[in-house]
């Protein structure tokens, strides 16, 4: 579906640039049909600075996957962790950004359209996308859901809890366009009347810039067994049982794996804008447009990355002192983005037109 969307908006944007020849050539100042109507600095080369807003829009995939290996030295085969999830969703994220346009004197040829180039600058409000989750990853804790982080508790818990209890695990990948996004464009503006309204019908070929930062994250509660008098108990904090006695020992092994990655997109695209103007200050000329664009996405849109803990046990021995035995966590994680980025705008420019013709 979003290629036969972007197709669609490249062939609008085809047909419009075919389209207007015929349609800009019936534009007239109402005196002499045979006369065009002229165009504010039609004849001089046209500065402006735009103020815009509006939104993109791209589809973001993700998944995180998370494994140990028990014993790496004698044992390297992995066992699940915290294992496979994936998901997706769509970044809708708001701009607000200035463009800088210079266009060109009016063409010597029918529908006298003039050629335009612009850069901008599109400060960009994404909020951080979770992609794919699994759990509530953040600190092992208790149970309750105003338990602190376990390892930071004290020994004055009075109810133990194991592994299976324990809240704050799981795993995530999250997505983030980052702020400061560029873009160009190239293109012909096409003149058009409309009663006492000048229309310029701009389509474009359009560059944008932009850079998305990752991160993922695993959480996960490894708790040991204990023999005491009222029988094996699997504790992930020391514990106070009765009152005035001292706290009886808990373990907890709580593997983190953090990684963070970002990678910079490149995409072109058609797009078109169409921009009226709604009057004229001495040598400025003020206009208002609103438009649309998509971008085919350059590359290799993929970003993976991971993360590594190792753990080294010595197992207890009456007889003989065996080796430490280590265990290594392994996450991995990776984000897609989508071929197609899509963007609508809308804005004002403010055009130095000169003195009056």
């Amino acid at each position: 579906m979003r290629r036969g969307v972007s197709f669609v908006l490249m062939l609008g944007a085809i047909v419009a640039f075919q389209a207007l020849f015929p349609i800009a050539s019936l534009a007239t100042d109402g005196s002499d049909p045979q006369e065009p109507a002229k165009q504010a600095g039609e004849d001089r080369w046209v500065p402006s600075l735009a103020i815009t807003s509006g939104i993109t829009i791209q589809k973001q995939q993700g998944l995180a996957d998370s494994v140990l290996f028990e014993d790496i030295n004698s044992n390297p085969s992995p066992v699940r962790l915290r294992g496979f999830v994936n998901g997706d969703d769509l970044a809708v994220s708001p701009f607000v950004g200035g463009t800088l346009e210079l266009m060109t004197p009016a063409l010597p040829i029918p529908t006298r359209p003039r050629l335009f180039v612009s850069g901008e600058i599109l400060p960009t409000f994404a909020s951080d996308r979770e992609l794919a989750i699994e759990g509530d990853p953040d600190c092992v804790r208790g149970p309750q859901p105003d338990d602190p982080c376990a390892r930071d508790e004290d020994g004055s818990r009075r109810t133990a809890f194991s592994e299976t209890s324990a809240n704050g695990v799981g795993s995530s990948t999250s997505a983030q366009i980052d702020t400061l996004v560029f873009g160009a464009s190239l293109g012909v503006a096409f003149p058009l009347k409309v009663g006492k309204r000048q229309l310029r019908i701009k389509p474009s070929v359009g560059w944008i810039h932009y850079k998305v930062e990752t991160n993922g994250l695993v959480v996960d509660a490894a708790c040991d067994t204990f023999d005491t008098p009222m029988g094996p108990e699997n504790r992930c904090t020391d514990v106070t049982l009765v009152p005035g006695d001292p706290p009886e020992p808990g373990f907890l092994r709580e593997t983190i794996l953090t990684a963070s990655k970002s990678r910079r997109f490149n995409g072109i695209g058609p797009g078109l804008d169409i921009e009226m103007d709604t009057g004229r200050y001495g040598p400025l000329g003020v206009s208002l447009f609103m438009g649309a664009r998509a971008y085919a996405v350059l590359g290799d849109r993929t970003i993976s990355f991971g993360a590594t803990e190792s753990f080294t046990d010595q197992i207890s021995d009456p007889v003989n002192t065996p080796p430490p035995v280590t265990d290594v966590a392994v996450g991995r994680f990776e984000v897609e983005v989508d071929p197609w980025i899509y963007r609508a705008h809308v804005g004002i420019r403010f055009r130095w037109l000169g003195s009056r013709e």
